[in-house]
């Protein structure tokens, strides 16, 4: 599906991946500018968690490097917060909430319970939170970025949009509200969780455009699953979607020193500035390999 310029068309997909995450995509779709290749420019931009809220930064207006550089501010100039995430207990819920479901849909309805059950900050304080993270609150009309996010009452899959009736900073909420860590997100009645419970990409979202770019964050994300899962759809059938449809795909993943930067808490705010920089320059060093994939006339 090529646009009417004979140019292949384009989609950009942002991966979940916590804080660090956030900061990791937006360095690397830095580093990739420096080099001459603008990616963000896709004509389609999914966003899932993470990926949702890079996704609505760089639809806002302001330059890649404004925004990278609001990722390198002290932590005290912020509205940021130091988020506790004990990891084990956070796998021991989900584990919980799969095993005992016969199917996908129940799991992510036994996670969203568990999500409304659980002790977290506010909806206030959260909601003030992703607003600090948005330069611009409206949703660009002369982009598509489609966010992702998950039912939690339903455990249906849900994707918000420009055309959705959904304020842009609620709809980022929702798409990254980890169960047991953030408050689910009400919008109409309704409760939604991280659209990660959908899938860490959503990438089949771009299924029969021409090239695909989809940038993981978390290296987990395309690990096949193993009998009943949260997950609608697993990453390796994302990919197959992807190419029976007739898409050209590209991933890409940390490097070994962007895994460092990282580290093994994705929400660990002090972590943020140097996953900023290691994807700055991942990006600086993927620059040809990208260019020629993304400039692939077919």
């Amino acid at each position: 599906m090529t646009n009417t310029n004979n140019e292949p068309s384009k989609a950009l997909v942002l991966s979940g991946g916590g804080i660090t995450g956030i900061a990791w995509e937006l360095g690397i779709l830095l580093g990739l500018e420096e080099g001459g290749i603008n990616v963000a420019e896709a004509e389609l931009i999914i966003g899932t968690s993470a990926g949702s809220s890079v996704g609505a930064q760089i639809t806002s207006g302001l330059s890649l490097e404004e925004l990278y550089n609001l990722q390198l501010k002290p932590i005290e100039e912020t509205k940021e917060k130091h988020v506790q995430l004990d990891v084990s207990e956070f796998r021991k819920m989900m584990a919980s909430a799969i095993m005992s479901s016969p199917n996908s849909q129940t799991a992510r309805v036994r996670i969203g319970e568990a999500a409304l059950a659980a002790k977290t900050m506010s909806e206030e304080e959260r909601m003030e939170l992703i607003v600090s993270r948005l330069p611009n609150h409206e949703w660009n009309m002369e982009r598509k970025l489609i966010i992702n996010s998950v039912n939690a009452l339903t455990g249906e899959w849900v994707t918000f949009n420009r055309d959705s009736n959904v304020p842009l900073p609620i709809a980022v909420a929702a798409s990254s509200a980890v169960p047991g860590i953030y408050p689910p997100t009400t919008i109409n009645g309704q409760y939604y969780i991280d659209g990660g419970m959908s899938s860490g990409t959503n990438a089949d979202l771009a299924k029969g455009l021409d090239l695909v770019l989809i940038i993981i964050a978390e290296p987990s994300m395309t690990h096949p699953a193993m009998g009943p899962t949260m997950h609608r759809i697993n990453f390796d059938d994302e990919l197959k979607e992807l190419k029976d449809s007739g898409s050209k795909v590209m991933v890409i993943l940390p490097d070994e020193d962007s895994l460092k930067a990282k580290g093994l808490n994705p929400l660990d705010i002090s972590s943020r500035s140097a996953s900023a920089k290691a994807g700055r320059q991942q990006g600086k060093n993927l620059n040809l390999e990208v260019k020629n994939f993304w400039n692939d006339n077919h």
